[in-house]
């Protein structure tokens, strides 16, 4: 299984920081970047092999990734990334595109218990939905029935909606599908869409099942207020995650 990592974008939300970095590169509370952790998790559980788009700052980006020495690494940039969406960075990434893999934007923040279920749940494709979580109203949501993934969109409000981040699981056979949408879309010249657009033509022909992480962490950082937020949430998580190992270890140990 491979990972496949899209941080071609810019993140001029992050105001003056990213004049001089990439988002990816903004440090959480242990000092660990976005994009260590993300790497340092997926190459714990198995995870060796990545794809990993760029954009601007991508000297940056081998840089950090050149200090996981267990793992490969193949980048592919993106050099009108400003102009795009990162539906074009799949397109120009496609060729690496030949095994199962995980699939995830750069600006997201997880826990690795749920990387651990991830890779190991049955099913061969897989997106994370939140039903307890309030929708949000500028980010995606996921429309689900029967424990099927039916639509990805910002616009989507109703009952079988939920909160949904960007991290699937996709077997080689369903990435393919996917990929075969995007190439349509970019040669119609809809390359400032998000991918999810070619997605949801196709999404009643694939079985991607819906799997909560209710109990575990995933955000995405977009902003300042993000960076605030999901720092402290991520210790917080880390910390209480670590307390509870501490006291299996001391019950084991009386």
């Amino acid at each position: 299984m491979k990972a496949i990592i899209f941080n071609s974008g810019l993140g001029k939300r992050m105001g003056e920081f990213t004049k001089t970095n990439h988002k990816s590169m903004v440090k959480l509370y242990n000092g660990e970047t976005i994009l260590e952790r993300q790497i340092r998790i997926l190459g714990s559980n198995g995870i060796k092999d990545f794809i990993i788009t760029t954009g601007p700052f991508k000297k940056k980006k081998k840089k950090t990734c050149s200090k996981f020495t267990d793992c490969n690494f193949e980048f592919v940039n993106n050099s009108i990334y400003d102009k795009t969406n990162y539906i074009y960075s799949m397109f120009l990434a496609q060729h690496l595109f030949n095994d199962d893999s995980l699939l995830l934007h750069g600006d997201l923040v997880f826990d690795e218990g749920l990387i651990k279920e991830i890779i190991n749940d049955d099913n061969k494709s897989l997106c994370l939905i939140n039903e307890e979580k309030q929708l949000p109203q500028k980010d995606f949501k996921g429309r689900v029935q029967n424990g099927r993934l039916k639509e990805v969109s910002i616009n989507i409000f109703d009952e079988d909606c939920y909160c949904f981040q960007p991290l699937y699981k996709l077997s080689r056979q369903d990435l393919d599908k996917w990929v075969d949408k995007v190439n349509e879309f970019v040669k119609e010249g809809n390359t400032g869409v998000y991918a999810e657009n070619a997605l949801n033509t196709i999404l009643d022909d694939m079985n991607i099942r819906a799997k909560s992480y209710v109990n575990h962490y995933i955000d995405e950082i977009d902003n300042l207020e993000d960076y605030e937020r999901v720092s402290q949430d991520i210790e917080k998580f880390d910390q209480g995650v670590r307390s509870k190992e501490d006291a299996k270890v001391y019950r084991k140990n009386i």
